[in-house]
């Protein structure tokens, strides 16, 4: 019976160096294919939509999903626990009073956002529940009518 020949150690340590790049490299290749049709191995982020990047105060997924042609006046699912411990179906404006600034409310009002009365009155009583005084004296100084009584005002918290 004959015997294997004994691998060398250099052999083994000169295939280990020539093969480290080469899968390193693939695994480069791997990973920019990947990037470009979308698929993110790295990491798992969830697409947010409008209401959800307003509740997170996100203007650049806010200024993204305007430009594609989302709807800055539509309602949308807000997913627990972004704003509640439970889903909720609010507009953008409804959800940017959860950031307690009217940073991203004057954001989506300059890009499309409509405030009418019923909206007002919401995101009042909204803010009046949440005790967001930054977004009640927003909303006051730029009040063309009295604020809504929220004991009449249906609210989605």
């Amino acid at each position: 019976m004959k015997r294997a020949a004994p691998v060398k150690p250099f052999a083994l340590a000169a295939t280990s160096v020539l093969a480290a790049p080469a899968l390193l490299a693939v695994a480069g290749v791997v990973l920019v294919v990947g990037a470009i049709v979308g698929w993110e191995p790295l990491w798992s982020e969830p697409q947010l939509n409008l209401a959800e990047a307003a509740a997170l105060n996100d203007r650049g997924t806010i200024q993204r999903l305007i430009a594609s042609g989302a709807d800055p006046n539509a309602r949308a699912p807000v997913r627990a626990p972004i704003l509640k411990s439970h889903d909720i179906v609010v507009t953008p404006l409804e959800a940017a009073v959860g950031t307690r600034t009217p940073t991203t409310i004057e954001f989506l009002l300059t890009r499309g956002a409509r405030m009418d009365s019923h909206e007002r009155a919401v995101m009042f009583c909204l803010a009046m529940k949440d005790e967001a005084r930054e977004i009640i004296d927003f909303l006051e100084k730029a009040a063309t009518q009295p604020q809504a009584d929220c004991e009449h005002v249906a609210t989605p918290w």
